[in-house]
Parts: C-alpha cells; sequence; structure tokens
C-alpha cells in the first residue's frame, strides 16, 4: 500500500470497517485509539441515482490525524443499472506517514488474526484424534473473540 489510490489500500479499508463494524450498523464507533465515523447521502430521481458514503478516521493526539474516504455509487434507468462507481481518500489533517504506519499495523494484526492457529503432537497408541476439533474450537474461538472485542458505541 503506497498510496491512497491504490486498490489494496480500499481492500484494506473494507476490510478494517467490516471486521470493526460488521454490516455498518454503527455511524460512530472506535477502534485501536481512532474514532470512525459514517455519513450516508442519497439522492433518487425517475432517472438516476446516487449515493454518497463517507468516512472519516481521526486519531486525536500529539501527532494525530485526520483521514476522510468518499465513497460514490451511481446509477441510472428504471431498472437501477449500475453507471459509475468512484472512490478517493485524503488526509484532511496530519501526517500522511502517521496514518500508514496506523494502517500498516492493522493489516498485520489483520492478517495473524485470519491465519489459522494448528498445533503439531505425537499421538500414541489408542488416543482418538481430534486434532481437527481442537483446531476449529481454538479458531472459532479467536474469531469470535477478535468480531467483539474491539466494537463500541
Amino acid at each position: 500500500m503506497k498510496s491512497f489510490a491504490s486498490p489494496s489500500f480500499f481492500r484494506l479499508l473494507d476490510l478494517l470497517l467490516s471486521t470493526t463494524n460488521p454490516g455498518l450498523k454503527l455511524s460512530r464507533w472506535k477502534f485501536d485509539g481512532v474514532e470512525f465515523e459514517r455519513e450516508r447521502h442519497s439522492v433518487m430521481g425517475p432517472k438516476h441515482g446516487l449515493a454518497i458514503e463517507i468516512f472519516t478516521l481521526t486519531h486525536a493526539g500529539r501527532r494525530g490525524w485526520t483521514l476522510m474516504v468518499t465513497k460514490e455509487y451511481w446509477w441510472a434507468g428504471e431498472e437501477s443499472k449500475a453507471l459509475k462507481n468512484l472512490r478517493w481518500a485524503r488526509a484532511t489533517s496530519g501526517q500522511r506517514g502517521d496514518i500508514f504506519s496506523w494502517l500498516r499495523t492493522q493489516e498485520a494484526a489483520l492478517e495473524v488474526a485470519r491465519t489459522p492457529r494448528t498445533t503439531h503432537r505425537t499421538m500414541t497408541a489408542g488416543e482418538d484424534d481430534t486434532s481437527e476439533d481442537e483446531a476449529f474450537d481454538e479458531t472459532s474461538a479467536g474469531v469470535r473473540a477478535s468480531n467483539t472485542a474491539f466494537i463500541s458505541d
């Protein structure tokens, strides 16, 4: 991820949004020192429609920063056929390097959370193989914990 225009930036942002606020049910939430805010505006006419989502990420403090991300969705016709989707992001305050540093930290944490943990051991004679069950339970518990640990109003 080298810029706010790269596809990898938007993939990470979408993953971060869906992980910290599943279904985007909250309009404001906080995660790892950053306040998220979501606004959605839409206009619908007889021939055209437009929806704009604005995400503002704010990290307060001495090296604080604010990032604004905008996604536009256009559609046309009676069938509401997708016409064009635009997306862009811009730092509105602070240093870009600080924002990228925070994003890279989140990317690494999400990668660790997605990597299944397995243990290897030698079975003794007559012992049932429950390694898949144990790995499933361990992974499921980690996913449940990671999905609930950082969502707040």
